[in-house]
């Protein structure tokens, strides 16, 4: 009987000691309105890749440059770089006729970098800073690269707060990616 009652109080005070995890994600609606001045390209969009320190589901914030921290009982459900790929190919499809996965065949191909991707604390406010890098390939020659940066104030102090502007400036971000690559098929395309 002992044992069993010494059991039960390590069960009851492992459960007590573990800390709860709240997790988040990067699900930025797609647009409602119909699709506008759709491409005739196949864009072939290959899974983003990341930079060291963002490469994981643990939430980014520093406090001063230099030192990345993560929050401890606040994390996305999913590394960025994966929760970002459906959302890239969503974005796209609003502008070219066929986005599809790369290693399939197309005629240009999309290749994105997660640079960063964290809440910045200073003073007394809060932002997300997310940049993000694009390189362009048509004919298998990398022919565009650019980098997007965005930052995105936050409401609340907060790792919530972070979540709910990072989904923002990705949306943000998103059309300004949909925009640039529908402009480079337009500047390269031949004029009849």
């Amino acid at each position: 009987m002992a044992a069993k009652l010494f059991i039960l109080v390590l069960l009851l005070a492992s459960c007590a000691s573990q800390t709860r995890v709240d997790l988040f994600t990067l699900d930025v609606p797609v647009a409602s309105k119909p699709p506008r001045d759709m491409l005739p390209v196949t864009l072939v969009i290959d899974s983003p890749s990341v930079l060291p320190g963002y490469d994981t589901p643990r939430m980014a914030y520093v406090t001063r440059p230099h030192q990345i921290n993560y929050f401890s009982r606040n994390q996305w459900v999913d590394s960025p770089a994966k929760m970002l790929y459906p959302i890239l190919i969503e974005a796209l499809s609003r502008r070219f006729q066929n986005v599809v996965k790369a290693p399939s065949p197309g005629d240009m191909r999309l290749d994105t970098e997660i640079v960063l991707l964290r809440q910045e604390f200073y003073a007394n406010s809060s932002r997300i800073h997310f940049v993000l890098r694009a390189r362009i390939h048509r004919d298998g020659k990398m022919t565009a690269t650019r980098e997007f940066e965005i930052f995105e104030a936050c409401s609340e102090n907060n790792p919530y707060g972070g979540v709910v502007a990072a989904n923002r400036a990705v949306s943000a971000l998103m059309q300004e990616l949909s925009d640039y690559c529908a402009s480079l098929f337009a500047s390269a395309s031949p004029r009849h």
